[in-house]
């Protein structure tokens, strides 16, 4: 074989190799960017719950702010209460000292002897004062202070009552129940993945409204895109819109779910989008939108699953479209729901 053929075949064979090691090393970046893109998804919902701490820590210092001013105003009254006390007092002794000028009588009353105004004369002028004796100045004192600490009970118990009774229409007042929940039936009208997460689909859903909303779900694992067009499920309508790499979420799809596997809820036949599910013996009107604050979808949420029939439900009430059926998973008996 001449030479110059051999020399060409090495050639050949070492580019054969490099094309190879560089195929290699674009299949390992593609594994690394799509990691990447499902860390920074998960980073997403970190951020959300951070978000979420910290208003329930600037909720705590201003009640802790409220607190510490109520203790300063009553330290500030308290002051005050002190220096009107000595007042009456002076003005008491005055009183006593000019009755004796004038030439009234003043009656030394033994401690625990009550002062009637009835026992004078009507000759002669009537006065609260009595004798300038020790005893007498003291059982005054004792009165007044418990006259004032009597007071001061009334109104910390009509306080008390008033911060127990909640306000007329308050939501607190309602129990925490799937009642707070606004579930609709809704259509998913076009689904698209998500342009920087590749965990997460965006969806336009149909919930019975002027126009459409914008929900995004982590459902790229799970149902294949083409199955989520033009696809009927339920959908819980007043949690707090939430951020998501960048796309506004307006609502969430309603799943059964388990670690290995997850299935979107569908509507029993006939049910149309906006169609309320509801729960026998748990009426009520929802929330127009969930306070992230009070946490009541977290409350709520581990009571939902289905059941032995795939039927989905609230502490085994169905999820139900009134006149039109139940709600349920395609194939998943006895999961969460979420």
């Amino acid at each position: 074989m001449p030479w110059g053929f051999s020399a060409g075949r090495a050639e050949l064979s070492g580019a054969g190799r490099f094309l190879a090691r560089f195929l290699v090393k674009m299949a390992a970046n593609n594994a690394v960017l799509n990691r990447l893109e499902q860390k920074g998804a998960e980073a997403d919902q970190v951020i959300e719950y951070l978000k979420q701490q910290v208003a329930l820590l600037k909720e705590k210092a201003m009640s802790t702010l409220v607190l510490q001013a109520s203790l300063r105003e009553e330290k500030k009254l308290r002051v005050e209460n002190a220096k009107l006390k000595k007042e009456i007092e002076g003005l008491k002794q005055e009183l006593i000292e000019a009755e004796i000028r004038n030439g009234v009588k003043q009656i030394a009353v033994p401690p625990g002897t009550t002062v009637s105004t009835a026992s004078f004369s009507d000759d002669v002028p009537q006065t609260t004062a009595v004798a300038s004796s020790p005893g007498s100045k003291n059982q005054i004192k004792d009165e007044d202070e418990e006259k004032k600490k009597k007071e001061k009970v009334e109104k910390k118990g009509e306080k008390k009552e008033k911060k127990q009774q909640p306000a007329a229409g308050s939501s607190d007042a309602k129990p925490v129940d799937v009642s707070r929940l606004d579930l609709r039936v809704g259509c998913i009208i076009t689904a698209e993945k998500h342009p920087d997460a590749d965990t997460l689909y965006v969806e336009k859903v149909d919930v019975g409204e002027a126009s459409p909303r914008t929900v995004v779900s982590g459902l790229v694992k799970h149902v294949p895109l083409d199955q989520m067009q033009n696809r009927m499920a339920i959908l819980l309508c007043n949690l707090k819109p939430a951020k998501m790499r960048g796309v506004v979420s307006q609502a969430m799809v309603m799943c059964a779910s388990s670690p290995e596997k997850v299935e979107i809820l569908a509507p029993p036949p006939g049910a149309v989008p906006g169609d309320r599910i509801t729960f026998e013996g748990f009426p009520g009107d929802p929330e127009k939108e969930l306070n992230p604050k009070k946490k009541i979808w977290e409350q709520i949420q581990p009571d939902l699953h289905t059941n032995d029939q795939c039927v989905a439900t609230y502490k085994g009430v169905p999820f139900e479209v009134k006149g039109k059926g139940v709600c349920r998973a395609e194939t998943m008996a006895n999961s969460g729901i979420k």
